[in-house]
């Protein structure tokens, strides 16, 4: 006995250790030169919010940074929103993005892209990934350890301040028009494309998170002919009937939308761009405002800063050339 408690002792001190080593190496600005990774910047721009100042939230992969921007609802509805999509999001890092995001956010509803259904290789490689998100969870050690290149004494005494806020809220623009000629894409059938058990395990953690919160949560399928048809909606649809939750699969309403296939995707039909984007959230900020209890913000004084923001975003993707 004596043996066990030098070993549990010894590994308690370890991972103390380790949790302050983490807190030195965490990023104390949100951007890329403090050193926050690339991939991560937009999703990150979420913690120069002020705190509890989010109605929604957006996670899923870059279907909802392409699909969704966030200006066009606040200039439409007064909804204040977030987009924390990533590259290839997968459910178990959605699930550890909102469980960060809700130690300073109280939103009224999280909106999960669903593309991310489909983010599956294999179950070794998901379980491997799942291991990542949360050792960087809850040991940022491991994901910012390179950051010991930079690390100096005024590193001690610098504390966490993400001030550097993002007026495009995680959408990335872009200008890029590539048509997508492929034609009708969601033709009704009665087929099903499984679903990785890694995915709808997390999936599940989400929806239990959401509940304990109190916060709603709905599925949104943002318009992507190259990655979406029937048998996906079907399954994600039997799982939102089976959970009791909404879904919004804006691929079946393309025409209410109002979308044009020869100018409103970026890439053929994969991601929208810029002017797609703009008229999916426009719908998309219509069937908030209608279906959940949002407040109108836009005469709030204390959230003028968002029509400040609203002018620096019109700015952004009216100049030339476009983002990639």
């Amino acid at each position: 006995m004596r043996n066990f408690g030098k070993i549990v002792g010894f590994w308690g001190i370890f991972l103390l250790l380790l949790i302050q080593c983490s807190n030195l190496f965490i990023p104390k600005r949100n951007t890329v030169e403090d050193g926050v990774p690339s991939r991560d910047i937009y999703a990150n721009g979420v913690m120069a919010e002020p705190a509890n100042s989010l109605d929604v939230v957006v996670v899923g992969d870059s279907e909802g940074y392409s699909g969704i921007t966030p200006m066009i609802m606040w200039k439409d509805r007064g909804i204040t929103s977030f987009v924390c999509s990533q590259s290839g999001q997968r459910s178990a890092e959605a699930y550890y993005m909102l469980k960060k995001v809700l130690k300073r956010q109280n939103p009224k509803l999280i909106i999960l892209e669903t593309d991310l259904f489909y983010h599956n290789r294999n179950v070794p490689t998901e379980i491997n990934h799942a291991l990542e998100y949360m050792s960087q969870y809850y040991l940022p050690l491991f994901k910012y350890h390179d950051r010991w290149k930079t690390f100096n004494v005024r590193s001690l005494r610098q504390e966490q301040e993400f001030s550097q806020r993002d007026a495009m809220k995680g959408y990335l623009h872009s200008k890029k028009a590539v048509a997508y000629m492929g034609g009708e894409y969601m033709n009704k059938s009665e087929g099903r494309e499984p679903v990785d058990q890694t995915v709808t395990f997390w999936t599940d953690r989400i929806t239990r998170l959401c509940k304990e919160k109190n916060i709603s949560l709905l599925l949104v399928g943002v318009t992507s002919p190259k990655n979406w048809d029937y048998s996906r909606h079907n399954t994600v649809n039997d799982y939102a009937i089976k959970n009791n939750i909404p879904y919004l699969d804006l691929n079946l309403y393309t025409q209410d939308i109002k979308l044009d296939w020869n100018r409103d995707s970026r890439d053929g039909g994969d991601h929208l761009n810029t002017c797609g984007a703009e008229k999916l959230s426009r719908y998309l900020g219509s069937y908030l405002a209608a279906h959940y209890p949002l407040t109108d913000h836009r005469s709030d004084e204390s959230y003028s800063e968002w029509n400040r923001e609203l002018e620096q975003y019109q700015n952004n993707i009216s100049e030339k050339g476009a983002s990639s």
